[in-house]
């Protein structure tokens, strides 16, 4: 198989930053995964997995190891789901698809199927760029939902067992913003994903921006909306607060919405009465990091040189060309340690740093 040596992988990530991967290979089929590790071991090399790089800041100078572009493609509606109990109670339920995606496919097109299938369960996961692989790692969520609410089973391949395996939800761990494969990183490598999806249903609009979007239309009851609704709202509420990816470098979202003690947020909340807060079954406190960012950095089109924060959401950071890694955590470290000394709150980024 091809694997080429040097190759800058800035153009490999959305925040367009990025020295070059000592090596580097596309997956198109599972037992390239397999060859891939055993290269990476025989030569004794770290291993990355990439999709469409949306969540990853490379280092300036590069990636010692291997990097894998995931592009396993192929997406079937799954009669039975691959050896899961759980898996095979969905397939039991006749109002239940189950819905099989590999790894490189695009998450976006995986949602706008199944909208268009009319199946109930990915809609308000519209507009998230990234692969399907990307979904189970970092349970990514938006607009009150999270991928790990849908997600039966997934495929990976084991790196210490030289193996292919199935996880259950359960084997996932997942929880905000986290998974097993997080957890022990680099062990598993994702190859496909099964999605629970529902053929009737009632969407979930009680996200508090979606909830004010449909009640200005004068539609408020979930049951007569349908999933082609709140794909598109999600997509015209979404695309207000991200810059354009063909303008500007990003990687949206650049840091984790911290949850906290209820006591640390009522003192939080002492000091600023609009400190919104969303309470977590545990009984601890989710507390908004574009809050914290444009209430304490005023961070909304905040610019250092050609790093920053995007003018519509001082969630979003945004890079310009010339842009560099080192200067993308200078800034944010700057903006972490200014909440942290105000609020005692210190964000965690969501994107993964490479180096």
């Amino acid at each position: 198989m091809d694997i080429r040596e040097n190759i800058p992988l800035a153009p490999y990530t959305t925040l367009k930053i990025g020295g070059p991967a000592r090596f580097f290979a596309s997956a198109t089929k599972e037992s390239d995964i397999a060859e891939l590790v055993r290269f990476a071991k025989k030569n004794r090399r770290r291993l990355l997995v990439i999709g469409e790089g949306t969540n990853i800041l490379v280092a300036d100078v590069g990636f010692s190891g291997l990097v894998i572009k995931m592009e396993i493609k192929g997406r079937r509606v799954s009669a039975s789901a691959s050896a899961s109990a759980s898996a095979s109670a969905s397939a039991a339920d006749p109002e239940t698809v189950l819905v099989e995606a590999s790894a490189g496919e695009i998450w976006d097109e995986l949602v706008d199927w199944s909208v268009s299938e009319g199946l109930y369960g990915l809609e308000n996961l519209s507009a998230i760029p990234g692969t399907v692989g990307a979904a189970p790692i970092q349970n990514i969520g938006a607009y009150g939902a999270d991928a790990s609410n849908v997600i039966t089973n997934v495929r990976a391949f084991d790196t210490s067992k030289m193996a292919f395996v199935d996880l259950s939800n359960e084997d996932c761990r997942f929880s905000y913003r986290d998974s097993i494969f997080k957890q022990k990183k680099g062990r598993y490598i994702v190859t496909s994903v099964i999605f629970a999806l529902k053929k009737r249903g009632r969407v979930n609009i009680e996200y508090r921006d979606l909830k004010e979007y449909f009640k200005r239309l004068g539609k408020t009851d979930p049951v007569a909306l349908t999933p082609k609704m709140v794909r598109e709202a999600v997509i015209e509420i979404r695309w207000g607060k991200l810059p354009d990816w063909k303008k500007w470098g990003t990687a949206g979202s650049f840091f984790k919405n911290p949850i906290i003690s209820a006591k640390r947020y009522e003192s939080i909340k002492a000091k600023y009465p609009d400190a919104p807060g969303f309470p977590e079954p545990d009984g601890r406190v989710k507390i908004s990091a574009a809050w914290l960012l444009d209430r304490i950095c005023k961070a909304k089109g905040l610019m250092e040189g050609n790093v920053g924060m995007y003018e519509n959401q001082a969630l979003v950071l945004v890079t310009k060309p010339g842009a560099t890694a080192a200067a993308v955590v200078d800034f944010t470290t700057k903006l972490i340690e200014q909440i942290e000394h105000e609020t005692t709150v210190k964000l965690e980024a969501e994107v993964e740093w490479v180096n």
